[in-house]
C-alpha cells in the first residue's frame, strides 16, 4: 500500500514541494489512486479532462481505400464510443472509450477511390489493369495501386477520381455521420478533413498536411485539398472566408518529422522570406501542432537535443533541415522570427493522435488492430514484426501504437472543447490516458499548492498550459510552475515529471531539461541526472509490474535561471515506467520473435502545451 508520503526536494533554487513517491505499489492501489476515487491533489478546478483523437481515416480516404480498409465514418465513431466493429473480418473494440473524435479523411479524391474500387464509378485507368490492381491482398500490387490512389496528395487531377459530385456526396456522408453520433455532454463528434499536400517522391519527406477541425454546427459546402492548391496560404484563405460566414475552424499541422524540414521553414510556400502578414495568419489559423502519432514522434531527436536523455523516442528517419522538422526546435525558430517580424508564427499547443487508416482509433498498446488495412493486417504478423513498412520505410514494430489528445474544458461539447483548442489548453500523450496539468505564474504558490482546491486557485493565480505569462512585477524572481500528473489506470506508473525550457539569448536558442518530481528515493548524480527508474518488463510474456514508479506526481518549481529580457517557453513532459510495446504483445500472441533491433518496451509519455513568455516591450 502506498502511504502518500510527501517528499520535499530542493533542485537548485527550484523547489519540488510535493512529489508522491513510492517504493512499490500494488496494481489495485494504483488504479484507485488515478481512477474515480482520487486524492485531493487531483482537484480539477473549473474544468475537466477529456480524451480523444483528432486524426483518423476511414475507407473514404484514398490510401485507406487502396489498402482495402472497410470501415465507414459511422464505424469510426462507434469504435471510439466503445462499441464493437468489423475490421477486415475481425471484430474489434476499444478497452476504454474516447470522449471525442474527429474523422479526418483526406480531402483529395474524397470517397472516389472507394467508389471506384466498389465499381460504382468508372475506373481511372484501363479496366483490366484496374481489376488486377484492386484484386491485391497486400504486398507489391497494393503499392502499385497506392501509386495511383495517392496522386491527389501531389495535386494530380486524375480523371475519374477528381469527381466533385462524388466528393460532395462523401462530404455530406461524413457530416451526417458526425451529427448522428454527436451527443453533447457524453460524446463529441467533430466534422473535419485532412488537407494533404505532399512534395517530392520520397515517402519520408515533403509531408505538409493539416487536419481541419470545424466548430460546427454549420460547415462549408466542400472540403479543400491539395488538388485545389498545394499552398497552405490558400487553405488559410478558405478558412478565413468560411470564418467570415460564421464557419469557424482550427488547422493542426502534423508529421512535422516527415516534412523534410519544411514544417518550420523561414520561407512561405512560394519560396519567399516569411512576412509579418504570413506569420500573423499562420498563428491565427494554426494554434496547435500534433507531436505524436503512429508515424512517430515529432518532439525532438538526439541530433537536435544531445543533452536530452529522452530525445530518442519512437523516431523515423528524417530528411532535410532537421531543425525545421521537429516541434521543439520549430517553436524556438518561432521566437527567432518574432524578433524580426514582431509576431511569432509558431506559438502552438500540443495534441497527439492516431492517424490510423483503419477507422479504429486504437491508442492502446495491448489492443492494436492494425492501422492501414491489408498493409499491416494481423494475419501477416511475421511481416509486421520483421519487415520494413512500405509506407514508412521503417519497421512498424519500432513505433508505439498511437498518440492521444487530452483537453481541459468545462464540458464535453463541441463548443467547450473547441474553445480549449483555441486557447491551447491541451496536452498530448503517446497513447495512455495520463491526467496532466500545468500552471505558471509569478510569486510563491506554496500557500495554495497543497490545498484541496489548488487548481481553482491556480486559474486565478496564473495561466494554464497554452497560455502567455503576464509581465512580472518589478523585482520578481523567475516564474513558478505547478504541475500534476496521474497515471492511466490501465497503464504503467509514473517515472518523473520534467520541465523543458527553451529560450533566446544573444540571437541564439538554448534548451534545458529540469527533473522536478520523481518516484522513489533516487538522487541526481554528480552530472545532475536522475538514475533510471528501473524496468519490470518481461518480454517473453508481454507483462510488467507496477512495483516501481508512482501513481501520481505533483510539484511546484521556480525557474532558477530566469532572465526577464529573454523570450522563453516552458512545457512539462511526464514519463512512465517501461511497459511492453504493441509489437511485443503481437509477438507473444503469434509466436513470431521480435527482430534484434526492436526494443520490446517503451516509456510512454505526455507533453503539455507550452506556456510562453515575451519580454516587456517585445511583440509576440
Amino acid at each position: 500500500m502506498w502511504d502518500g508520503t510527501v517528499l520535499r526536494r530542493v533542485l537548485g533554487t527550484g523547489v519540488a514541494i510535493a512529489a508522491l513517491a513510492l517504493a512499490g505499489c500494488a496494481e489495485e492501489d494504483a488504479a484507485t489512486a488515478s481512477g474515480d476515487e482520487t486524492p485531493s491533489l487531483l482537484n480539477t478546478g473549473e474544468r475537466q479532462v477529456f480524451f480523444g483523437d483528432l486524426h483518423l481515416h476511414t475507407s473514404y480516404s484514398l490510401d485507406a481505400a487502396a489498402a482495402k480498409t472497410n470501415t465507414t465514418p459511422d464505424d469510426a465513431y462507434m469504435y471510439a464510443k466503445g462499441e464493437q466493429i468489423d475490421y477486415l473480418g475481425r471484430m474489434i473494440r476499444r478497452t476504454a472509450p474516447l470522449d471525442f473524435l474527429a474523422v479526418t479523411d483526406h480531402a483529395e479524391y474524397l470517397g472516389n477511390v472507394r467508389s471506384a474500387m466498389a465499381g460504382d464509378i468508372a475506373p481511372p485507368i484501363d479496366e483490366d489493369e484496374w481489376k488486377r490492381l484492386i484484386a491485391h491482398e497486400g504486398g507489391d500490387t497494393m503499392m502499385e495501386l497506392f501509386g495511383i490512389a495517392v496522386g491527389g496528395l501531389r495535386g494530380n487531377d486524375t480523371p475519374g477520381l477528381t469527381n466533385p459530385n462524388r466528393t460532395y456526396q462523401a462530404w455530406q456522408d461524413i457530416i451526417a455521420s458526425a451529427e448522428r453520433h454527436n451527443d453533447p455532454g457524453k460524446f463529441t463528434a467533430f466534422v473535419a478533413f485532412e488537407y494533404s499536400p505532399t512534395y517530392g517522391n520520397a515517402a519520408s519527406a515533403g509531408h505538409m498536411h493539416r487536419n481541419v477541425i470545424f466548430r460546427g454546427p454549420t460547415y462549408p459546402a466542400m472540403p479543400f485539398g491539395a488538388t485545389d492548391s498545394l499552398h497552405h496560404e490558400a487553405l488559410w484563405a478558405y478558412a478565413e472566408d468560411n470564418r467570415a460566414n460564421g464557419i469557424d475552424s482550427v488547422m493542426i499541422p502534423h508529421n512535422t518529422n516527415l516534412s523534410g524540414g519544411q514544417a518550420y521553414s523561414f520561407l512561405d510556400t512560394y519560396g519567399q522570406p516569411m512576412s509579418a502578414d504570413y506569420a500573423a495568419r499562420r498563428r491565427a489559423n494554426e494554434p496547435l501542432v500534433e507531436i505524436s502519432q503512429i508515424k512517430g514522434t515529432s518532439e525532438t531527436r538526439p541530433e537536435l537535443s544531445p543533452d536530452d536523455e529522452f530525445a530518442d523516442f519512437e523516431l523515423l528517419p528524417s530528411d532535410g533541415d532537421l531543425a525545421g522538422g521537429y516541434v521543439r526546435s520549430g517553436l524556438a525558430r518561432g521566437m527567432e522570427l518574432a524578433e524580426a517580424l514582431g509576431v511569432n508564427p509558431f506559438e502552438q499547443g500540443f495534441v497527439g493522435a492516431s492517424d490510423y487508416h483503419s477507422g479504429a482509433s486504437s491508442t492502446e498498446e495491448d489492443n492494436y488492430p492494425g492501422a492501414l488495412g491489408l498493409s499491416d493486417n494481423h494475419a501477416n504478423a511475421a511481416w509486421i514484426i520483421n519487415d520494413l513498412s512500405p509506407v514508412l520505410g521503417s519497421p512498424l514494430a519500432n513505433l508505439s501504437a498511437a498518440g492521444l489528445t487530452g483537453v481541459w474544458a468545462e464540458e464535453n461539447t463541441r463548443e467547450s472543447l473547441f474553445a480549449a483548442f483555441q486557447r491551447r489548453e491541451t496536452f498530448a500523450t503517446s497513447g495512455p490516458r495520463m491526467r496532466v496539468r500545468l500552471f505558471a505564474g509569478w510569486g510563491d504558490p506554496s500557500g495554495f499548492a497543497n490545498a484541496p482546491d489548488w487548481a481553482t486557485q491556480a486559474y486565478r493565480w496564473g495561466v494554464p498550459m497554452g497560455g502567455n505569462l503576464a509581465q512580472p512585477a518589478a523585482g520578481a524572481t523567475g516564474p513558478s510552475f505547478l504541475v500534476q500528473a496521474a497515471k492511466d489506470p490501465n497503464s504503467g506508473h509514473l517515472d518523473r515529471i520534467q520541465i523543458i525550457k527553451v529560450w533566446r539569448d544573444g540571437g541564439r536558442s538554448y534548451e534545458r531539461i529540469y527533473d522536478v518530481a520523481w518516484s522513489g528515493d533516487r538522487t541526481p548524480g554528480a552530472d545532475g541526472r536522475l538514475p533510471a527508474v528501473g524496468n519490470t518488463v518481461d518480454a517473453s510474456t508481454a507483462t510488467y509490474e507496477n512495483t516501481i514508479g508512482a501513481p501520481e506526481l505533483f510539484a511546484s518549481w521556480t525557474d532558477p535561471d530566469f532572465d526577464a529580457s529573454q523570450r522563453a517557453f516552458y512545457y512539462a513532459r511526464v514519463i512512465e515506467i517501461p511497459t511492453p510495446r504493441w509489437a511485443t504483445y503481437l509477438s507473444v500472441a503469434s509466436g513470431i520473435p521480435l527482430t534484434d533491433n526492436t526494443v520490446p518496451w517503451l516509456q510512454e509519455r505526455a507533453w503539455t502545451s507550452p506556456v510562453y513568455y515575451t519580454p516587456a516591450g517585445a511583440q509576440s
